[in-house]
């Protein structure tokens, strides 16, 4: 091969900037460096790979999309080699690729990442957040090494290893007459105004909840922040369904209240996702083993609704002759 890994990272950041200029300052080297990259390649290719475009900057041909596609697979795999070999000597080191669905970021990802920085100091992580369809996408192209996320928006080649299963759970405003019994029922909120969380996946789950009980939910608002959701309720425009209850939503100072929900409803696992090559990693591996260690602590628990039994068995409710 003529050409070196550093000069195929310097095409890499002129195809992703759609630049020389600016792939010149990511890369913090001379324009003439990523120039001499492109020429490079191109001659070895024999064919070209960028048009010069004035005013706008360069454009891949569709022979440049493709070496682009097949430099940038080529580099993630060097970049996880370099990473294997660094931490055959001692703890697993490198830079961890990690998304998380939006909503339960504020919750899950403290407990993982404090647990990674205290066994791993080494490893450095790079986070982005998404919706669950997103998410999925950064895994397939390999934009991520691993994906915090729920199950159920995944194809079956995703290798998964769960972290807990979230039974859904209602939130009300602190004035609804819900508000005033221990459980809720799908058919008791139906007629209700309802709030949804307005993102691929989320909505579809929600909503698929009562249809799956021949019941329509009466959605007034949508939203697609958490935060917002629960400002909403709070405001007494109406309830929501969530699956991630936090501590801060059961201590009654938001101005809303938290109620189990009757029902065999479907609960989504979430876990930690990751593409079948990658399960090899020394930086996916040591992901998995603070993921058995958290799960073992039961350090995800209080993030969990309890469910209806466990309710009834507190404030002695007769769950065999509840109507569901």
């Amino acid at each position: 091969m003529r050409f070196t890994i550093k000069q195929m990272r310097y095409f890499d950041a002129a195809l992703r900037n759609g630049s020389i200029a600016r792939a010149a300052e990511e890369m913090n080297i001379s324009q003439s460096s990523i120039t001499a990259a492109i020429d490079l390649i191109e001659q070895t290719i024999g064919v070209e790979l960028f048009r010069r475009v004035p005013a706008k900057g360069i454009l891949p041909t569709p022979t440049g999309a493709q070496v682009g596609q097949r430099v940038a697979s080529f580099l993630e795999q060097a970049r996880l080699f370099e990473s294997d070999l660094m931490s055959l000597t001692g703890d697993p080191t490198g830079t961890l690729r990690m998304a998380c669905y939006a909503p339960t970021a504020p919750y899950v990802l403290p407990p993982i990442l404090k647990r990674i920085a205290q066994s791993y100091p080494d490893i450095r992580i790079d986070l982005t957040e998404g919706d669950m369809i997103s998410i999925d996408e950064l895994l397939k192209s390999g934009a991520v090494d691993v994906a915090l996320t729920y199950r159920f928006a995944l194809p079956h080649d995703r290798f998964f290893a769960p972290l807990f299963k979230a039974q859904p759970w209602a939130i009300l405003p602190e004035n609804s007459p819900l508000a005033q019994v221990e459980t809720v029922t799908l058919a008791q909120l139906a007629p209700l105004p309802m709030i949804v969380l307005d993102l691929p996946g989320a909505t579809e789950y929600f909503l698929g909840l009562f249809e799956a009980r021949g019941l329509s939910a009466n959605v007034v608002h949508r939203t697609k922040s958490s935060s917002v959701l629960r400002g909403l309720v709070s405001a007494q425009f109406g309830y929501s369904i969530l699956n991630i209850c936090g501590p801060s939503d059961r201590d009654g100072s938001a101005g809303y209240v938290v109620r189990p929900l009757v029902g065999m409803l479907e609960s989504p696992v979430f876990g930690v996702a990751y593409a079948a090559p990658l399960q090899n990693s020394a930086i996916v591996r040591a992901v998995l083993r603070t993921r058995d260690e958290l799960v073992a602590e039961g350090a995800m628990d209080h993030l969990l609704m309890p469910t209806v039994e466990e309710t009834a068995l507190n404030v002695g409710i007769d769950t065999e002759n509840t109507v569901f």
